[in-house]
């Protein structure tokens, strides 16, 4: 009889050590059951046997000796032989009975945990599903069907129908996440159909329109000149935060950048000699270099003034940097008789590029957009700091001609009166010369 083969006995399997590495014995008066006994030294009774038409055993697991007793490991191998003689994986039995288990709270936190996502992103994810979700946190997924997420839509959709699509749309990467996470030994998923597809089926998204939102031109300078109104007040009585929060929209209003990777901009990416600064894993993930205009370079210039910790616009607070411009941003539109967000500014810039004549691929780089990645062009275009710098003082040219920071040369008015002319139809030519003779 092999060392590792023999009737196994409660006596027997108390006197197994472990003798230095993972070791398997095979009960003889019951095959297929078996003990493994780890490094450690510990006991697990397993079944170990073929399903009619597999070439490769499987593993499944009973318990741990002596937690359970022999006679009880013998038992519940039988049963499991049964399952298996009939072609049943009590593996899959398992995974079932864990997947029909799991609530959609639990389902979100696996999902959290395996994604790197940024804080916000992160922050996002979790108010939608605190706020719109709250009674199906403890709900089983696998209770979750169709009807049910058409009537939370439509209620989500009369307080917001953004906010509404924005949760399915959480809701439907949950569900295809446990799809591929939670699967039977061949592969096959135990959530194969994704209930959210029932709002395209329906047609049921909500149609939201993208928001248009900008200064125009007239409203360039009232904001300009309320902005500098603020900051000189705010300086007057040394209120620092408010000058932070003032130089960011101007940086944010001559930049077109998003605000959350500009607010959080330390010095050490800014190099003033070189004329760069750089962010880093921004919102597609990549580190962006971009060119200090003569119009940054004052606001770089005018921050160190004010220098209070490693970050451009630094404050005292324990995060080191300002975080919320709604305030300050808000008094300034009272001010100048406007009412935008800060991101309103970013559709500024790039209106004006627009408007400057800035092509596609520099105005995308310039707002760090990623380029479709079947553009094929696009993919032999390499623009740095140093080709992005004419088409950004360009645009912020532009901008403070507009907002009133720089006189309108008489060259550039003859230009402005020539395309004015040049848009003029036939008709409106010959009005406007009958208009002058008379």
């Amino acid at each position: 009889m092999s060392d590792t083969k023999f009737r196994f006995t409660e006596l027997s399997l108390e006197k197994i050590e472990s003798n230095g590495k993972r070791t398997r014995y095979y009960d003889s008066l019951l095959s297929g059951l078996i003990l493994d006994v780890s490094l450690a030294g510990k006991k697990s009774f397993r079944v170990y046997k073929k399903i009619p038409g597999r070439d490769t055993p499987i593993n499944v697991t009973l318990g741990y000796f002596p937690s359970i007793t022999l006679d009880d490991a013998r038992r519940m191998a039988r049963k499991v032989m049964a399952d298996i003689a009939e072609g049943i994986n009590p593996n899959d039995l398992k995974r079932q009975f864990r997947a029909a288990s799991v609530t959609l709270k639990e389902a979100f936190d696996s999902y959290i945990g395996s994604r790197d996502l940024k804080p916000i992103t992160e922050r996002g994810y979790q108010q939608k599903i605190d706020c719109y979700l709250p009674d199906w946190h403890n709900k089983r997924l696998a209770d979750i069907n169709q009807t049910m997420i058409l009537k939370r839509q439509r209620e989500i959709t009369s307080r917001s129908p953004a906010q509404a699509n924005y949760t399915m749309r959480l809701m439907r990467a949950l569900f295809n996440f446990a799809k591929a996470e939670y699967k039977s030994s061949e592969g096959r998923s135990l959530f194969p159909e994704n209930p959210v597809d029932a709002l395209s089926e329906k047609r049921s998204w909500n149609n939201v329109k993208r928001k248009t939102r900008r200064l125009r031109r007239s409203q360039l300078k009232p904001f300009i000149d309320a902005l500098y109104e603020v900051r000189n007040e705010a300086a007057k009585y040394r209120q620092n935060s408010r000058v932070g929060f003032c130089d960011y929209l101007e940086f944010l209003t001559f930049s077109g950048l998003r605000r959350s990777e500009l607010l959080q901009l330390p010095w050490s990416q800014v190099h003033l000699e070189d004329r760069i600064f750089i962010l880093e894993d921004t919102k597609n993930g990549l580190d962006v270099e971009f060119p200090i205009t003569d119009r940054l370079a004052e606001i770089f210039n005018r921050r160190k003034e004010y220098k209070v910790s490693d970050y451009v616009f630094g404050t005292n607070s324990k995060k080191g940097y300002l975080t919320d411009p709604k305030k300050t941003l808000k008094h300034v539109c009272q001010i100048a008789g406007v009412k935008i967000t800060s991101h309103d500014l970013r559709r500024t810039f790039t209106s004006m590029a627009e408007s400057s004549g800035v092509s596609g691929y520099l105005l995308k780089r310039l707002l760090n957009h990623i380029t479709d990645k079947s553009d094929v062009t696009a993919g032999y275009l390499i623009l740095t700091a140093e080709e992005l710098k004419e088409p950004a003082e360009k645009v912020t040219e532009t901008i403070a001609k507009y907002a009133g920071l720089i006189e309108e040369k008489p060259d550039d008015q003859m230009s402005e009166m020539k395309s004015l002319l040049a848009s003029l139809t036939k008709e409106q030519k010959v009005e406007l010369m009958s208009t002058l003779l008379s």
